[in-house]
């Protein structure tokens, strides 16, 4: 008899173990937004779009902070990323954080840009790929480290030379980086002086005035915080990023 009770219980388990939900690699969020995690040419990242969208407006990929020391693989799970990004794709855009490679970081600063640039390009190619969206139709953008990334990207590599421009939240530059920015810059920042001595506002004053993306470039200093990433900015980058992709 205690045997048939324990067989009894083990099925049941079994049973309610089964019905427990598997959340798979698609999840729908809502606002009627699907969540998805892809890995495409060794690159892994999660894809926001809307169900029921054929025509996308235009392609969004951002990227996370890290430690600059020791970095690891880019996080997916970051609060300012992915909340830019289901607002993108609520609008009608296909967006997406990359999950970018673990680089040298402070050891090969250059190397590690390179390598976080053409992590961003293979996203951006897989999904203009899956989406048939234009590629010169994208914007990329990243917090505290993958902005710092993409900033010396933009100025000493040629990854993304298709892109409208760079959402650069809490990153900084240099002065000579400024002066060789290939593609427009969007740079937002707390008041403090946290980053470096060019962010914000004063990372568009070091852009030379005779500079092609000059006019197409912005520079702001929140003074509402005081602190590294601490601002909340996820409207004024997706109002810079339409104004980009329109």
């Amino acid at each position: 008899m205690k045997t048939s009770y324990l067989l009894f219980g083990c099925i049941v388990l079994l049973l309610a173990c089964s019905k427990k939900k598997n959340p798979g690699p698609d999840e729908v969020l809502s606002g009627n937004i699907k969540q998805t995690t892809e890995t495409v040419s060794g690159i892994t990242y999660r894809l926001f779009t809307k169900i029921n969208t054929a025509d996308f407006k235009g392609i969004l990929v951002m990227g996370s902070g890290n430690d600059e020391n020791n970095p690891t693989l880019g996080s997916l799970d970051g609060g300012p990323e992915n909340d830019i990004c289901k607002k993108a794709a609520q609008n009608g855009y296909v967006a997406a954080i990359v999950q970018y490679r673990k680089t040298p970081g402070t050891a090969n600063w250059n190397e590690s840009a390179k390598m976080v640039g053409e992590d961003y390009d293979k996203c951006i190619t897989a999904i203009a790929s899956k989406y048939n969206v234009d590629k010169s139709k994208s914007v990329v953008g990243g917090y505290s480290y993958a902005s710092f990334m993409l900033l010396t990207n933009i100025a000493y590599n040629n990854s993304l030379p298709y892109c409208k421009d760079v959402l650069a939240a809490c990153g900084a530059s240099g002065a000579d980086q400024a002066s060789k920015f290939k593609i427009p810059v969007f740079s937002i920042t707390c008041k403090g002086n946290h980053e470096g001595d060019y962010a914000g506002q004063a990372l568009y004053d070091q852009i030379p005035a005779n500079a092609a993306i000059k006019a197409k470039s912005e520079g702001i200093t929140d003074n509402s915080c005081d602190g590294h990433c601490d601002g909340n900015w996820t409207a004024q980058m997706y109002t810079k990023m339409v104004f980009w992709l329109q």
